[in-house]
């Protein structure tokens, strides 16, 4: 279907009544939680690997099994098949205003016009969508701000974010309420970042304080694969000056990727109430709100709340969830019992490389950038096979000896 049939959909609210769901990608479904690898790592990849030992088969051993209220066949599967629907109209804004003021929950994001690689900030551009999805209707919006203008969707709104009978779900809040608070004065009451509810539950398990990204955490999560075709959006956002999200009207698959956001979130929410044995919403809520405060201040700020963009603020942790966890067995940060090499004697497999002594989450060969030369500097390479260090014997590039082809242009001479 191409893109400028999108803005010629059925009424909205026969759309909502059929619930009828447009095409849309299906994610791929890979092994559930309770059977799956459940390393903690900062990457957003999805890696597969098979679980080869029973030490990191239970590495969550307190919250694996709880994770049953959203099975994947089940409501989750309709969650990711929610259609979606551009809301461009001042009549179709005023409609979906009166759904999401009957949510109990929302999840939000937004995209924003990509930044030129020149300019060097982590600030959003111009907000171009935002999107929801609701636990009312099983329909996503995409609030076309650029059609609607700023003023006319500030206004119908507002009531909506204001409202702290409603609950509004983030996946890392950072970026978004800033550019919410600065280009729209509008700042969300009653959030919930579920990356801040996913790091915390890591903090009170292991003290690891690392932000892991949306393809991880729906990997670990729920056991699903985001879809590979969200990659030609990422990537045209990330390469080019261009602003991307600026185009009217947008390609398909921008538009199902911007609905695949707010889909995850909500299909999220699912599961993470399973985790309140571990910390309690109501806490991280509090921990968001500080969130929130700092960057929801009406302009772009100056200093950033964490030390490092994937690192959560540890002194905010240990004030709102408390004191980190610690390894039952040997006392020490960043590991469970369970993942103990004292206790299983280095007798643990990598799920992602099959070698023993190290996990998914310390692999080298799945995290290159763990490895930095102390020689030059690079990464992806230690000292002891560092090509300048150790240069090949035969023609002095820099190469491997025995790959040089120069020898072996020798050996044939």
């Amino acid at each position: 279907m191409r893109a400028c049939q999108f803005y010629a959909r059925p009424a909205f609210r026969g759309l909502v009544r059929s619930a009828v769901a447009t095409p849309v990608r299906t994610i791929s479904q890979s092994t559930p939680l309770s059977s799956s690898t459940h390393d903690i790592d900062v990457s957003s990849s999805s890696s597969g690997g098979t679980v080869s030992t029973n030490s990191e088969r239970t590495s969550w051993p307190h919250v694996s099994s709880r994770f049953s209220s959203c099975p994947v066949t089940g409501d989750c599967a309709a969650i990711r098949k929610y259609p979606y629907k551009v809301i461009s109209t001042e009549q179709e804004l005023k409609e979906a205003v009166e759904v999401l003021q009957r949510s109990r929950q929302i999840a939000i994001d937004v995209e924003a016009f990509c930044t030129p690689e020149a300019i060097k900030t982590p600030q959003l551009g111009r907000v171009s969508l935002v999107q929801t999805c609701s636990d009312v209707v099983p329909v996503v919006f995409l609030f076309d701000v650029l059609s609607l203008s700023v003023p006319v969707f500030v206004q119908a709104i507002r009531s909506v974010f204001h409202d702290e009978t409603i609950r509004k779900l983030f996946f890392d809040c950072r970026r978004d309420i800033e550019a919410l608070s600065t280009q729209m004065d509008l700042t969300p009451k009653r959030v919930l970042d579920l990356q801040l509810l996913f790091t915390a539950v890591q903090w009170k398990l292991r003290s690891v304080n690392r932000r892991s990204g949306m393809t991880y955490v729906l990997k670990s999560v729920a056991g699903i694969h985001r879809q590979e075709g969200d990659s030609a959006v990422q990537t045209a956002m990330m390469v080019g000056d261009r602003p991307v999200w600026d185009t009217r009207p947008l390609p398909e698959h921008f538009l199902e990727y911007a609905a695949d956001d707010v889909r995850h979130i909500h299909l999220l929410s699912t599961y993470f109430p399973s985790l309140t044995q571990q910390v309690s919403e109501a806490a991280v809520e509090r921990l968001t709100a500080q969130y929130v405060q700092h960057y929801g201040v009406g302009h772009a700020v100056t200093e950033e709340a964490d030390a490092q963009p994937a690192q959560v603020n540890t002194a905010w942790l240990e004030r709102y969830i408390g004191p980190g966890g610690v390894c039952s067995f040997c006392g020490s940060k960043g590991h469970t019992e369970t993942e103990c090499f004292r206790k299983l004697n280095g007798n643990m497999r990598c799920s992602f490389c099959g070698g023993m002594g190290h996990t998914a989450r310390n692999c080298f060969q799945k995290h290159p950038e763990l490895l930095k030369c102390d020689r030059c500097g690079q990464l992806g390479h230690s000292t002891a096979n560092c090509f300048r260090a150790n240069p090949c014997k035969h023609c002095g590039g820099n190469h491997r000896s025995e790959n040089c082809h120069y020898r072996a242009h020798i050996a044939n001479a």
